[in-house]
């Protein structure tokens, strides 16, 4: 065998999550690597981090207990061919997917507990946004607030969603929506307003100036 010794940099991008295998084009190098016999041992600081997706940990493994490449962090050098030292990584790779579901837990813990005081920011619906000191205030944009308006206007009179965009498209008027993500995040977008989003807005607790969190 090819006493070719391989490395996993940690040099990736932030985004980069150890959790899938897409976009980690240096973790498929290092599992071809492994499948064809040129690795002698795989170094990492901590091995649980190379993948932290039981499914592709596994896999790894499998491959080097067939190969007999060897799997070197700080706490010691694994055979994963070899019962025991398996067993081990098999148990490292294991604690690592549960600390992220602990993480979760926690993260969603605290989301749920500003949200319960109403110090959760989430984006609002057009019509309204944040100021400097973080208060809900409506937008400062005269022509969105009109078009909103309009819209409860014209459903007071016509009693119906459908009537609200026929009365839109016979008077030319467009409707606005605040895009999110992107080069256009946090800008507004004029278009034509559909059906779904005249009962978007009608059902959404915001414009009844309601604090809301999670009703979807």
């Amino acid at each position: 065998m090819n006493p070719k010794i391989t490395e996993q940099h940690r040099s990736r991008p932030a985004y980069m999550t150890g959790t899938e295998m897409t976009r980690r084009e240096d973790f498929k190098t290092l599992v071809a690597d492994v499948s064809m016999g040129q690795v002698g041992a795989v170094f990492a600081l901590e091995v649980s981090r190379l993948a932290r997706s039981n499914l592709d940990w596994h896999r790894l493994l499998e491959l080097c207990a067939l190969t007999a490449t060897l799997v070197i962090d700080e706490d010691g050098c694994y055979d994963p061919s070899d019962f025991n030292d398996g067993l081990l990584l098999g148990l490292k790779g294991a604690m690592a997917q549960a600390e992220l579901h602990f993480l979760r837990a926690r993260l969603q813990g605290g989301k749920l507990n500003k949200a319960k005081k109403g110090e959760l920011r989430f984006p609002f619906p057009v019509g309204y946004c944040y100021d400097e000191q973080g208060r809900i205030v409506p937008d400062a944009d005269a022509e969105v607030r009109g078009a909103v308006e309009m819209v409860f206007r014209l459903f007071r009179e016509t009693g119906s969603a459908y009537a609200v965009v026929h009365r839109f498209t016979e008077r030319g008027l467009r409707f606005p929506k605040r895009a999110y993500g992107g080069a256009w995040d946090g800008k507004i977008i004029w278009g034509r307003l559909s059906h779904s989003r005249v009962l978007g807005v009608l059902k959404n607790p915001s414009y009844a100036g309601i604090y809301v969190f999670g009703r979807y």
